[in-house]
């Protein structure tokens, strides 16, 4: 008993780009290329339902985002110790020292909620 056999016409362009495929890949047939290509299509088509994960463009955002709050973050850095006068005090510091850990704890769990889609 044969196989089943799927036969489809296609654009000499196409064909040819399946025959480099084939050559790269070092394939015994044009049909082995062919099953190959069409599997790993198969598989992207059927998990992109499941696909839960972020688009590029939600990335891209965030890291917009974030560099947006770096910016910010150094703005103020600098505003706070442009000047050379300047006297602070231990308690000052200290604000200072906590806030900075504060944010680093936050950025991360804003990251680790930014990944799993809780935020």
């Amino acid at each position: 008993m044969r196989n089943p056999r799927i036969q489809i016409p296609c654009a000499t362009s196409f064909y040819k780009r399946v025959e480099q495929y084939q050559a790269d890949n070092n394939l015994s047939s044009i049909a082995e290329a062919g099953r190959e290509l069409i599997e790993f299509a198969l598989i992207i088509k059927e998990r992109a339902d499941q696909n839960t994960g972020r688009s590029n463009r939600e990335l891209l955002e965030e890291m917009l985002a974030k560099e947006y709050q770096n910016e910010s973050t150094l703005n103020q850095i600098y505003m706070q110790v442009s000047d050379i006068d300047k006297k602070f005090d231990l308690t000052t510091i200290e604000r200072f020292k906590e806030n900075l850990r504060g944010f680093k704890e936050r950025s991360l769990a804003k990251f680790d909620n930014f990944m799993t889609k809780k935020e």
